[in-house]
């Protein structure tokens, strides 16, 4: 790696002081075998956040480089560069923990506490490898020797981007990384459509586009990419699982185990149904409960003032971002739905609000 650096310089040079950038050029320099782990149904900025560090790491030393699952996650994201690099947990466990446990770097990306990983969580409390974390989301919990966080950039992926450029290494951004940092930007933003109106996140995404990458074919590869049956799912959903709360301005769907197989679900197939209901107009919180094995799945999403994050995380065992987070409910669907309605009327007064 590069031994000059210009402390201050960037955009965000308060998440990368020289002080950090000391500790983590000199981690990555003793470091030779490193797991890179992002969280449970890992999305597009968990991905290619992921494989935009592998990228980058692979082109300033000789290192051994594992980037980690918990689970299989969304085919949407197959083509991205090196993709057959990432390793599912629940389908190489044993595998993965030999890994993880002769590693001596750690890199936790885009959660900010280890339950995001589910059952792959027990592998990583024990190690005695360094640790770094790079994530954008709140509150972070998870005990690291290094830790790059913050809420204001749009994702991990212009996190990463901003790291790099901090470190001086922009000459060494080429096509492939500049396909995984786009890809996570633009989908954690909804296509641009939320958390972008800061001018950073589109500084970033112009000097990505420098990169010789075709944006119409990546969102054609991410959103022009699904099987017929998530479209009937979709189609389903809108026609028979939405419900409309008008009081309450709020929306929402639910999915049983059985509908999903019936609609021959697969990891990612549901990406997004959280927001289809804000095309209802008024509607300011939505929610999706998607019935799991053991637990349900809950999506939170909202508009304005409402901080959907405390609602996650007093209530649902979660947490996230003010307007989009999740948690998890061990009741039944039927009384999952009903403590989530009941806890309308609590906020009753910020749901009647006009939209900010």
């Amino acid at each position: 790696m590069k031994q000059t650096m210009n402390p201050g310089q960037g955009i965000y040079s308060d998440i990368f002081p020289a002080d950090r950038l000391d500790i983590f050029r000199s981690i990555i320099q003793k470091s030779h075998k490193i797991t890179i782990v992002t969280h449970y149904d890992a999305d597009g900025d968990a991905i290619g956040s992921s494989l935009a560090l592998f990228h980058y790491l692979n082109k300033v030393g000789n290192f051994n480089i594992q980037v980690l699952t918990p689970n299989d996650y969304p085919t949407f994201l197959h083509w991205l560069p090196s993709h057959t690099e990432v390793k599912s947990y629940d389908k190489n466990p044993d595998e993965v923990e030999t890994f993880v446990k002769q590693s001596d770097l750690v890199v936790y990306v885009d959660f900010n506490t280890l339950s995001r990983l589910k059952r792959l969580q027990g592998v990583f409390e024990t190690i005695t490898a360094t640790q770094i974390l790079i994530d954008h989301h709140p509150n972070p919990d998870i005990p690291c020797h290094l830790c790059f966080s913050n809420t204001r950039p749009s994702s991990t992926s212009e996190i990463i981007y901003y790291l790099i450029e901090a470190l001086n290494d922009k000459t060494l951004l080429n096509k492939e990384i500049a396909e995984c940092l786009f890809t996570g930007i633009m989908t954690d933003t909804g296509c641009f459509s939320f958390n972008s109106s800061l001018p950073e996140t589109w500084q970033a995404v112009a000097e990505l586009l420098r990169h010789q990458i075709d944006k119409d074919s990546i969102f054609s590869q991410v959103y022009e990419n699904y099987s017929d049956s998530r479209m009937r799912l979709m189609g389903f959903c809108l026609n028979e699982k939405m419900k409309v709360i008008p009081e309450f301005n709020t929306a929402f769907i639910s999915l049983s185990l059985e509908e999903l197989r019936k609609f021959h679900f697969e990891p990612g197939d549901t990406e997004g149904f959280v927001n289809l209901t804000f095309s209802v107009n008024g509607i300011r919180v939505t929610a999706l409960f998607i019935e799991r094995d053991d637990h349900i799945k809950i999506s939170l999403r909202s508009k304005g003032n409402i901080a959907i994050n405390q609602i996650a995380k007093d209530h649902f065992n979660g947490g996230g971002h003010r307007n989009a987070a999740g948690g998890e409910s061990i009741l039944n669907m039927e009384d999952t739905i009903s403590k989530f309605t009941s806890l309308l009327k609590v906020y009753e007064k910020e749901l009647r609000q006009t939209v900010d």
